[in-house]
């Protein structure tokens, strides 16, 4: 036969169980909780930085993909012509309006009517402006950018960052000169410290600049038709130089890693940089050691692109 508990027995159990339930939380425990939700931060901070870093790839591959979109409808318009890095529409080149003349007086001053860069004339093919400042904003609340892309000043106003396709979602990683006079290319040396946590150019290949030569007087034109490996020829690359980049020929340490006058940026995950070919197609790449190690090696090309060898 089962004997039962006596009531002061049940009382004293239920004490003990309510005094058991009731305990605070110990110093040990609490630090012990904390060491796990540390451990996990430090497990996770890594991946969402990677993830964060992926998602800028595939943001700045489809700014490039825009590019190329617009590039084929300027050559659909144009006789096939492909889109020049540089130019100048002025004199017997005369074609479309594509930069806007600087009004009197006005900061910044843009340059010369019908002379500029891809940009410049891509913002036009994609009707991308007027991009109307507030009263209160710097320089000119009058500026609109109706023919010319957002350049420098236009990053001090959020909404016009946004409206720019033609850079990455990457700020520029490299050390940037301390001049704070210098001016991306092509009209300075490159990006300077007054450009420090903006977004990174695309540079086109200069192989295509077709302003004339200033002792012939000849400009070089291409066409489509005219390159031979079109799936293989570079037109735009990630640089933190600006919104140009010189042939090898020209600058030779400009496409070549390691050296401090390399102008393409590796700014993803894996020290990557996205590309844009001809053929329209868009890639990323690791470093290359060098141009022969990016031509013979990787089959990407930059200059010769209208010969075979």
């Amino acid at each position: 036969m089962q004997q039962s508990l006596a009531p002061h027995s049940i009382r004293a159990l239920h004490s003990t169980r309510t005094r058991q339930l009731s305990r605070g939380v110990t110093l040990v425990e609490i630090m012990v909780v904390v060491a796990i939700i540390a451990a996990l931060i430090g497990i996770l901070l890594p991946a969402l930085g990677i993830v964060k870093r992926n998602a800028q790839l595939v943001t700045s591959q489809s700014n490039l993909r825009t590019i190329g979109s617009l590039m084929t409808m300027y050559s659909l318009d144009s006789r096939d012509y492909i889109v020049p890095s540089q130019f100048d529409y002025s004199g017997p080149f005369a074609k479309t309006q594509v930069r806007s003349p600087s009004p009197a007086g006005a900061n910044p001053n843009i340059g010369q009517l019908f002379k500029g860069t891809w940009t410049d004339i891509l913002w036009t093919v994609g009707k991308f402006g007027p991009l109307l400042p507030n009263a209160s904003d710097a320089p000119s609340p009058t500026w609109d950018y109706r023919y010319d892309s957002p350049d420098y000043w236009a990053y001090t106003n959020p909404d016009m960052v946004e409206s720019n396709p033609f850079r990455s979602k990457v700020e520029m990683l490299k050390p940037l000169s301390a001049d704070a006079a210098e001016i991306a290319r092509p009209f300075g040396n490159g990006a300077g410290i007054r450009e420090k946590g903006q977004p990174g150019y695309f540079a086109a290949n200069d192989f295509f600049d077709s302003r004339p030569n200033t002792n012939t007087n000849v400009s070089n034109w291409y066409t489509n038709a005219m390159i031979r490996y079109p799936g293989m020829s570079i037109y735009a690359v990630d640089s933190r130089a600006g919104e140009t980049i010189p042939l090898p020929t020209t600058a030779p340490n400009a496409w070549t890693p390691g050296n401090a006058e390399c102008e393409v940026e590796f700014r993803y995950v894996g020290d990557a940089c996205c590309m844009l070919f001809l053929d329209a197609h868009v890639t990323n790449s690791s470093k290359w050691i060098d141009v022969a190690d990016m031509v013979n090696n990787r089959q990407m090309r930059v200059e010769r692109l209208d010969q075979r060898n």
